[in-house]
């Protein structure tokens, strides 16, 4: 694979390997008034120079600016005193471990949300269970949530107000679980705060899918859910995947409507009970009503797809942010070939073969700290969930190396605390009732 390279004045001296400094935006002195606003504003993850000095970035003009006139008052202090210099070693981004006190500054106010712990630690659980709705959700989840959730909730509340969540078991044998539990007072029955994140998290779900309707049939592990890119943004679509069969999840969607009207006409074809027909036509009608749309392409879908980076086992696409080639660049591997080579690791009983296919792992590994250190997030982030995706725990350790890390660096800390959480459980370990998943403080 060739490696770019991208020489700057910040870049470490090939002379003095002890001295590693980070692309920080203090380091650049540009106009800051005539340089145009970079598109992604105060969100930008961007820390190449050649970046910095050709857009500006609002949060940290007021920095840039103090520390300009930090540095004009050191020059008057006396020589002897002892303060740092622009030659003081920083630490590089592959260089940031994946320990839980090890965080990654946030430059909006947004990604506030995104913290180290499984829940915010400052709310105790008798503060959440005084709120209700929206603010409850936000509270417990660390996440916003799109308004057909709600309408979904009102529409079963319409159709069995005593037992909202019960509205779908007869008809179609599927329950709602993960935040409608949590709509349904489900706190009031915890002892303790609980992890949401590990709550009906099935074993190939990812950090960016959340269960929301699973299946009542104990011999399958059909579940339906949101899937986000990031944090701090509503989901792009729905998905649903049956884990007892494969990692291959399928797309219904934009909405929890079109989901579940999907779901229920496919009920319908084997089974025509005059019930679920009553049931698709009260549903169509509301959907309908709010400007729900049942496609299972929307273009929002559409949208989303023209900004796919590379498609995962899963079949579903990773999306990070890239400019002018900077963000992703693709693995060394085609999936054919990962898959050739993660066989011959977990499964070959031969040492010397499982050896030759760690050091093909191993190699990628390297490969990807480079892409780090020029800002090309994307390759750890896609291989770690890759290696995630292929469901062997002979992987774990080389996910953990990769995945949390991966996702700090693109300021999504939240999707780092959840794949910790989730590993650690012990992944296999379908955790259904709240009173499983303490919080870790």
């Amino acid at each position: 694979m060739t490696e770019r390279k991208r020489p700057s004045e910040t870049d470490v001296s090939p002379k003095d390997n002890s001295k590693k400094v980070k692309l920080t935006q203090t380091t650049l002195t540009p106009n800051l008034s005539t340089r145009p606003l970079c598109k992604y504003g105060a969100k930008c993850y961007r820390k190449h120079p050649d970046h910095l000095k050709a857009f500006r970035h609002p949060s940290t003009e007021k920095k840039e600016e103090e520390q300009d006139t930090d540095d004009d008052d050191d020059d008057d202090d006396d020589d002897s005193t002892s303060k740092p210099t622009d030659s003081s070693p920083v630490p590089s981004p592959v260089e940031i471990t994946t320990a839980a006190t090890t965080t990654i500054k946030s430059p909006s106010s947004s990604s506030m949300k995104q913290t180290a712990t499984s829940i915010n630690a400052t709310v105790s659980l008798m503060e959440l269970m005084e709120l209700s709705g929206e603010k409850l959700l936000s509270s417990v989840y660390e996440m916003e949530f799109p308004t057909d959730l709600y309408e979904f909730w009102k529409f079963c509340s319409n159709l069995k107000k005593n037992n909202p969540r019960d509205v779908l078991k007869d008809l179609l044998n599927l329950e709602l679980v993960g935040p409608f539990e949590i709509l349904d007072d489900a706190l009031k029955t915890c002892k303790t705060l609980p992890n949401m994140h590990l709550h009906y998290r099935y074993y190939y779900d990812t950090p960016e899918f959340m269960t929301l309707i699973r299946t009542l049939d104990k011999s399958s592990q059909f579940h339906i859910g949101y899937y986000r890119d990031s944090p701090d943004e509503l989901p792009s679509f729905v998905a649903s995947n049956n884990a007892t069969e494969n990692n291959r999840f399928k797309l219904c969607g934009d909405n929890i409507f079109a989901a579940v009207h999907l779901y229920a006409r496919a009920i319908l074809k084997s089974n025509n009970k005059a019930d679920v027909k009553t049931f698709i036509s009260d549903l169509e009608n509301y959907a309908k009503k709010h400007k729900f749309s049942l496609d299972e392409t929307t273009p929002k879908i559409n949208a989303r797809k023209k900004k796919i980076n590379c498609t995962l086992l899963n079949t579903l696409g990773m999306v990070v942010p890239c400019e002018n080639d900077i963000g992703y660049r693709p693995v060394p591997f085609t999936k054919d070939q990962f898959k050739r080579v993660c066989d011959k690791f977990c499964n070959s009983k031969s040492e010397e073969i499982c050896q030759a296919a760690e050091d093909e792992l191993q190699n990628v590994i390297t490969c990807i700290q480079f892409a780090n250190d020029e800002c090309d997030y994307g390759e750890g982030l896609e291989f770690g969930l890759n290696l995630f995706l292929y469901g062997s725990s002979k992987l774990h350790s080389r996910i953990m190396s990769l995945l949390p890390l991966g996702y700090k660096l693109l300021q999504r800390n939240l999707y780092a605390q959840i794949i910790t959480d989730h590993l650690s459980s012990g992944r296999s370990n379908l955790i259904e009732n709240l009173n499983e998943i303490e919080k870790n403080n």
